[in-house]
């Protein structure tokens, strides 16, 4: 009886030190015990349209520096505004990432690969991941050529498709020819994209919907990880376990096929040259090379670098189709540069200045990635001002930088001029960060930037990009979820 007791009272007196916000706490909304911010948070979503909309009106609210507590995971803070973004991600004390149970749960149980792993597993993963890329060519001529067969490839595809009308979802079209671009490096072999193969469909489906119904925060089974035993399938959790599943198996199984068609002393790709360092480092009791680290690297490159680069891609055809202007003037820069029969390259870059601001003004306005992956204080310090304890999760507000009034004059309209000086030559705006900063800025920045780059100017060489008659202009605000991706809307496509 007295255990009984005791045991209610440690659970009150806990639930009221978790609900208490002491004053060097960040602002923000005081919320309710055990669930603290959560319905705050699912008001504020379902009000604003999104979850970076809704960091940004707590920003205004609270200021640049918001603390939110949702359920029983350690306290989110959210970072708003250039300064206070810019400070947060370049220091080493918020390098870490968090150990909240889904960012273990999506990897078999264990923080593996590279999104969301830190310390000594992290930088091994990615110093291996860099060295590595480079040197199949991820930045160079090779990686280019690969770029133009498959924009090439899916201009084929698009003049087939409108031969039958209007295109209902333009990025499921683009989606097969950004993968092949990633996986000759990762996987070492292509994949014809007119196919359409079931396998690689299903996992770029499966990986959509992982991403489109999962937030950077984590979900409610991240703030809530008890409700797995008790609900199992209200709660999402069999749902996003078999999701994981599905993906981890398609990795699982390239691995196992390389490992039995590898040669020795022959590196295709990325997987070849793990299997390498796994050798190398096979006696080192503290190595991180194994292949569940490698399936897990496998799985953040491609999820990565996939679906951003492809929403990228979706919203620049989409602001294009809307933007008849724009696109008239991007029309003739590459005509005037390029012609319609050359190919583009990415040495004729710093030619077209049109373009390259018309492509930034895409990446501010669409804010594919409305903050950062989440990080997590190391140690205990401060920020503005605020105790930041250890193992806080920290996000860093990209959309607020993006969308200050005070910068862009602006910010609501898309306006590539803004990336134009007088001279006519394109402005890199220190205030554009799509991809981060710091040690944990995007390691695929370079790949990115040229496949938007090549794939965008591939196909406004042959095709125009217009709404179908009698139909309103969509709203370009993104369709939420761990990232922003375009709206799904009808384009008329019509070759030039």
């Amino acid at each position: 009886m007295w255990i009984f007791i005791i045991f209610i009272v440690v659970c009150v007196v806990k639930i009221l030190i978790d609900w208490w916000r002491p004053k060097t706490f960040p602002p923000g909304p005081r919320g309710l015990p055990i669930i603290s911010n959560i319905l705050d948070l699912k008001r504020l979503v379902k009000k604003t349209g999104s979850h970076g909309v809704a960091w940004c009106q707590l920003a205004k609210e609270y200021g640049p520096v918001v603390g939110l507590r949702l359920g029983l995971a350690d306290p989110l803070i959210i970072v708003s505004g250039r300064q206070a973004v810019i400070e947060m991600l370049g220091r080493s004390e918020f390098d870490g990432r968090p150990n909240g149970f889904i960012f273990s749960h999506r990897t078999m149980g264990e923080k593996r690969g590279i999104l969301f792993t830190d310390g000594k597993v992290w930088m091994d993963q990615r110093r291996f991941s860099l060295r590595c890329l480079k040197e199949f060519g991820w930045c160079g001529q090779t990686m280019e050529n690969l770029i133009l067969e498959d924009a090439e490839s899916l201009k084929k595809i698009i003049e087939d498709t409108c031969k039958e009308g209007v295109v209902k979802n333009f990025s499921e079209l683009t989606s097969l020819a950004v993968l092949n671009s990633l996986w000759s490096l990762l996987g070492g072999y292509r994949y014809d994209i007119a196919k359409c193969e079931p396998k690689i469909l299903d996992t770029l489906r499966t990986l959509n919907n992982s991403i489109k119904d999962s937030n950077v925060s984590g979900g409610l089974i991240n703030h809530l990880p008890f409700l797995r035993y008790i609900i199992p399938g209200l709660s999402g959790y069999n749902a996003i376990t078999e999701r994981y599943k599905q993906m981890w198996s398609f990795f699982a199984d390239e691995v196992r096929s390389h490992k039995e068609s590898r040669k020795l002393g022959v590196y295709r790709d990325l997987i070849d040259a793990y299997f390498k360092e796994i050798e190398t480092h096979q006696h080192d009791t503290e190595s991180y090379f194994n292949e569940m680290q490698l399936i897990a690297v496998l799985k953040d490159l491609f999820s990565a670098g996939v679906d951003t680069t492809n929403n990228s891609i979706g919203f620049t055809i989409g602001y294009l189709t809307i933007e008849p202007r724009v696109q008239a003037k991007v029309h003739e820069e590459l005509d005037r540069v390029i012609g319609r029969e050359n190919l583009p390259s990415i040495i004729l870059r710093a030619s077209m200045p049109y373009l390259n601001a018309t492509l930034a003004e895409v990446l501010r306005l669409s804010n594919i990635g409305p903050t950062t992956i989440p990080h997590r204080a190391t140690m205990d310090t401060k920020l503005n001002g605020y105790d930041i304890k250890k193992n806080y999760t920290i996000l860093a507000n990209l959309m607020s930088v993006h969308q200050d009034k005070e910068h862009w004059g602006d910010p609501e309209n898309f306006r590539p001029e803004r990336f134009i000086d007088d001279n006519g030559l394109f402005i890199n705006d220190s205030w554009l960060i799509p991809f981060g900063a710091g040690r944990r800025k995007c390691l695929g920045e370079v790949l990115a930037r040229n496949i938007h780059f090549l794939f965008v100017a591939c196909l406004l060489q042959k095709f125009k990009f217009a709404l179908p008659p009698g139909q309103n202009p969509p709203s370009m605000t993104g369709m939420d979820g761990f990232t922003l991706s375009p709206p799904v809307f009808n384009i008329l496509i019509t070759p030039r």
